[in-house]
């Protein structure tokens, strides 16, 4: 089968889960052609938001003080995670290349003094496409064949609608099957940043929050995908948020009517910390 999982930001939160995420798409990959699209790890899209926060209010010692763990927090994750001394390298390398990136974009917002909506687009973006270089590493540390590919690179084109972006799907879908699909004929598992694209000039957006579900819904409908797997790091629909109420059970069966209204009142909750 054709197959689409998207893993969340709690999913991947740790070297621990890193790796047992990595050990199951490498095992279900073996039958299947598998893309995978991630969020964030857990948390860092908050962090890079209060970071803009913080500029905006003209702090720029808690700015930086934010964004040096943010880059801590990935690095010691690459160390963590992978066990081959040369695919670890590779991954530091890639990651320092986009940390240093983030750094100068930053640095050059705090010297504006000000954060628009397509830069803050821009330094959201950050947080999937240091997650993706992580789990695709992860993968080839087992002996797969993977790529990293942010949404921009997999091809989502959106409009201009800087933080609740839509796609473009008559465009968008001729560049996924071009990038994706020559990908999965070589046996080579992409893996997808969520939550983001780019628009018809090539500047950075985003869907806003729940936006890595919506592209992986898109890139499995340009690619005619056999199914799409939101994966989650629960064991399906609780009474009750587990994070927040310790004696959560799980519900043996619910209808959609149900899902919904659990879902109006607020008991299905989506992370905050994922996109």
């Amino acid at each position: 089968m054709k197959i689409v999982l998207k893993f969340g930001g709690t999913s991947i939160s740790t070297a621990k889960n890193i790796r047992k995420v990595s050990s199951y798409v490498h095992s279900l990959s073996k039958q299947n052609q598998v893309v995978v699209v991630c969020s964030a790890i857990d948390g860092v899209t908050d962090d890079l938001i209060q970071i803009s926060k913080f500029i905006q209010r003209g702090n720029k010692e808690h700015a930086n003080r934010l964004t040096a763990k943010i880059i801590a927090r990935h690095r010691q994750l690459a160390k963590e995670t992978i066990t081959k001394s040369q695919n670890k390298k590779k991954l530091l390398d890639a990651l320092n290349s986009d940390l240093t990136e983030l750094e100068e974009l930053l640095h050059g917002v705090i010297l504006l003094g000000e954060v628009t909506a397509r830069s803050l687009d821009y330094i959201i973006s950050f947080g999937e496409r240091l997650s993706i270089k992580i789990i695709a590493h992860a993968l080839l540390d087992l002996g797969s064949k993977s790529i990293p590919l942010t949404g921009k690179e997999a091809g989502i084109v959106t409009d201009s609608n800087f933080g609740e972006s839509r796609p473009l799907m008559d465009t968008t879908r001729l560049r996924i099957l071009r990038n994706v699909d020559s990908l999965l004929s070589k046996k080579i598992i992409p893996v997808i940043g969520g939550f983001a694209g780019a628009d018809q000039y090539g500047n950075i957006t985003t869907f806003g929050r729940g936006g890595s579900d919506y592209s992986a819904t898109i890139i499995a409908s340009c690619i005619k995908a056999d199914e799409i797997w939101l994966m989650t790091d629960v064991d399906g629909l609780m009474t009750a948020d587990p994070k927040t109420v310790k004696n959560a059970k799980v519900l043996k069966e619910v209808s959609y009517a149900e899902a919904i209204e659990m879902a109006l009142f607020g008991t299905i909750k989506k992370s905050s910390n994922e996109n």
